[in-house]
């Protein structure tokens, strides 16, 4: 956000855009409010819909067109033709012809590091072109995004023989200054590198534990290249938010990730790196027009659209977690997390064409700005893996219509899925439990390796409050790719312990007790238990309990209390509605942990651990797995938490400097919204407001079949998030005696393994 000068909005051109690096930048850009054209010789899925896209070479007649219309052209595609996706020389020759025809300006980021005689020549091409322009000499760029630049990096730190001191930039810095520059008329040379250094001997100290270092990879010819940052401090006021040390911990993070290929920069089918991309909202892999849910007037400005052919949505039992109308910024980062998870198990369950984009995409969906799981889609998966039997009535859920009368809801109303039968079936459903029970091999280190980062990298209130901007700007990145990368391991660890539970079970062992009551208790509960029993054994602390009376309590029971500042001390982040960023959690208020106590000792239905229970080997192995997730996804929370700290405290900075009216308007902004600021910021957050207030007023049916309405009352539909073993996604529906003569009572749509929905339990 430094900036002389008050931003405008302009049209931008990328070459390369479906690049790794340019579908960020131009994630960037449209947040912050510029009109974004993009030119490559491939599409790819994750480009944001919002980009105006032309699918061709540089040498097409169609890069004039684009760049009389822009105002500024940012040549992304690589010149070296090592690299993937290279446009060449050639390629350059033709964007400087172009942009100066056509009166825009163009940026080159320029690799200080590469050959000088191919660097150096592309530098004057562009300088001397017609064209104002702008050059920006990188230094060797770094970071947890492992695109062919980060990877050339990466082997040159490892493999050079020098020990001397080398200036670094973050991918991060990168888009930002780009953000930067792109609002200027700025023309002529800048270094773009960090202020500080780091010697490349303690850079290999700090790669040292890597074991997948891409291998193939060509060296930078010049690891340390002179830079001047001086004109970067002092004539653009812009500062790299990561230090050169921080930066190279941050590439040995993406290269310790797992699921990354020992020999080149790709994800394996099963693998889960940092970071993780969300498939763009709103997109059908083959072009089916996607319907609008709701009424006229009534739609949200972040609600999903949906495809006729996956057309039952139910609502979902994770409002403990994330309750609804959640607000845009917990919509931008938890939803694109869920929808990483979704990718991430769509990989294991080798999931093809349509479905796999709809499992991607909308199986956890938004309507109302509130929580839906796809019923048709899991049923579709459902059918791919355990085939379909033509008697059976699940592929139907009853429910009310607003007149009152009761009806059912065909999930499938274009088709059923053609089931997979025979041999091929069977083929299916082994590769499919062999790949989710490999994960399990790995999937305890990757859990506890991502439970210590969320306690090493958590910074207190204070940390916060004395880091710069930017530095609060890159840990909000850093931070939301960890959140997805807690919710994929969370959702893989529901496929591993559905997985495990349905192996069959060795001859002699016990098939009686499940894994869901073999461990019944996650962290908050074993934390909190304590807590629970000793209000059961006092009415009188229950009573204070309820009514929230921590000073009545510190008066009469002062043992009690400071059990429960103790605890609220080592869970502080969590919380009733922990997910969504804009709540407070135990740590922000104790109280919130008393009353959650006393609701639980007022529960009757809590389950004992059975005693004497002897579990079989198979479900021993689900429990442990379950218990996995549930510490994944305690340390999602506390990744979730801290960026709610940093977003406090961000909010408290823009409203300090009267760029929004209150600290928490920042939470009515998305994630890239907030760390580019568009101009029109305060407008948005205004109609949002006034959006999330009106959307608090409706009840969303529990089923929206096509489209909604909002009821006053209606169906109780709870769709199970939970695991167990042989995943059982339970349809529950109240029924009148008439009503339950008619359809037969509760209705039970069980599911191979790896088909629960991909919401964790949160542990009350």
């Amino acid at each position: 956000m430094e900036g002389d000068g008050k931003k405008r909005a302009v049209r931008i051109l990328i070459t390369g855009v479906t690049g790794a690096l340019g579908r960020s930048v131009a994630r960037c850009l449209l947040a912050s409010g510029h009109e974004v054209g993009g030119i490559a010789e491939a599409c790819h899925d994750y480009l944001d819909p919002g980009v105006d896209f032309v699918c061709g070479g540089l040498g097409d007649p169609v890069l004039q067109d684009l760049a009389d219309d822009a105002d500024a052209v940012i040549h992304l595609a690589p010149v070296d033709d090592a690299a993937p996706g290279s446009a060449g020389i050639d390629g350059l020759v033709r964007v400087v012809d172009a942009a100066a025809r056509g009166g825009a300006r163009l940026l080159f980021p320029s690799q200080a590091a590469g050959s000088p005689e191919r660097y150096g020549h592309a530098e004057k091409l562009v300088s001397s072109g017609w064209a104002p322009s702008l050059v920006i000499r990188m230094a060797p760029p770094v970071g947890r995004q492992l695109d062919w630049m980060v990877t050339r990096t990466a082997a040159t730190l490892l493999r050079t023989k020098e020990s001397s001191a080398v200036r670094l930039l973050h991918v991060d810095d990168l888009h930002r200054f780009l953000v930067r520059a792109v609002a200027t008329d700025r023309t002529g040379v800048v270094d773009l590198a960090t202020a500080d250094t780091t010697s490349v001997v303690a850079a290999r100290r700090l790669l040292a534990g890597v074991d997948r270092l891409p291998r193939r990879v060509r060296p930078w010819s010049q690891l340390t290249p002179k830079l001047d940052v001086a004109g970067l401090q002092h004539d653009w006021d812009f500062e790299c938010g990561w230090t050169a040390s921080d930066a190279v911990a941050d590439l040995a993070r993406g290269l310790t990730a797992p699921g990354r290929d020992s020999n080149a920069a790709t994800v394996l089918p099963s693998g889960l790196p940092l970071p993780l991309e969300a498939i763009p909202r709103g997109v059908s892999s083959d072009g089916t027009p996607l319907l609008t849910a709701a009424p006229e007037g009534l739609e949200g400005e972040f609600d999903d659209k949906i495809d006729p052919r996956f057309p039952v949505f139910g609502a979902t039992s994770a409002d403990g977690a994330l309750p609804g109308p959640l607000s845009p910024m917990s919509l931008d980062v938890q939803l694109s997390a869920l929808r990483t998870a979704n990718r991430a198990t769509g990989h294991v369950l080798a999931l093809r064409g349509p479905l796999a984009n709809e499992w991607e995409s909308r199986r956890v969906a938004v309507f109302g700005h509130r929580l839906y799981a796809g019923l048709s889609t899991g049923a579709a998966v459902a059918a791919q893996l355990s085939g379909w039997d033509s008697d059976s009535a699940i592929h139907q859920v009853p429910a009310e219509r607003s007149d009152g009368d009761r009806r059912e809801i065909d999930l499938f109303p274009l088709g059923r899925p053609s089931a997979l039968h025979g041999l091929r079936g069977s083929a299916t459903r082994a590769a499919v439990l062999t790949r989710a029970l490999g994960s399990a091999r790995q999937y305890k280190l990757d859990v506890l390796a991502y439970s210590a980062a969320a306690v090493a990298e958590r910074k207190e209130a204070l940390a916060l409050a004395s880091m710069g901007r930017a530095g609060l700007e890159v840990r909000i990145r850093l931070l939301r790719d960890r959140i997805r990368q807690g919710w994929a391991l969370s959702a893989l660890g529901g496929l591993v312990a559905g997985s495990v539970a349905a192996t069959p079970e060795r001859d002699g062992e016990s098939a009686d007790t499940t894994a869901a009551e073999v461990m019944d208790l996650g962290p908050v509960a074993a934390e909190t238990t304590a807590l629970v029993y000793a209000l059961r054994r006092n009415p009188g602390l229950c009573a204070l309990a309820e009514a929230a009376d921590l000073d009545g309590i510190r008066a009469a029971y002062p043992t009690f209390s400071s059990d429960v500042y103790a605890a609220a001390a080592r869970i502080g982040h969590r919380g009733p509605g922990e997910a969504e960023l804009a709540n407070r959690v135990f740590g922000d208020d104790p109280a919130l942990l008393l009353t959650s106590a006393a609701r639980a000792a007022q529960d009757p239905g809590t389950r004992p651990t059975p005693e004497g229970a002897t579990a079989s080997m198979r479900d021993r192995f689900a429990a442990r797995a379950q218990e996995c997730r549930e510490l994944a996804h305690d340390a999602t929370m506390r990744f979730t938490h801290d960026l709610r700290m940093t977003l406090r405290e961000m909010g408290s900075r823009c409203h300090a400097e009267e760029l929004i009216d209150t600290a928490d308007d920042v939470f009515y902004l998305t994630c890239d919204e907030l760390l580019t600021l568009p101009p029109d910021a305060p407008l948005r957050i205004k109609r949002r407001r006034a959006e999330r207030e009106r959307l608090q007023a409706l009840r969303l049916p529990d089923v929206i079949d096509h489209t909604w309405t909002p009821s006053d009352d209606g169906p109780s539909l709870d769709v199970g998030v939970g695991v167990g073993g042989g995943v059982e996604v339970e349809l529950e529906v109240e029924l009148d005696a008439d009503a339950d003569a008619e359809v037969g009572g509760d209705i039970d749509v069980t599911v191979e393994p790896g088909q629960a929905d991909l919401v964790p339990p949160v542990s009350a």
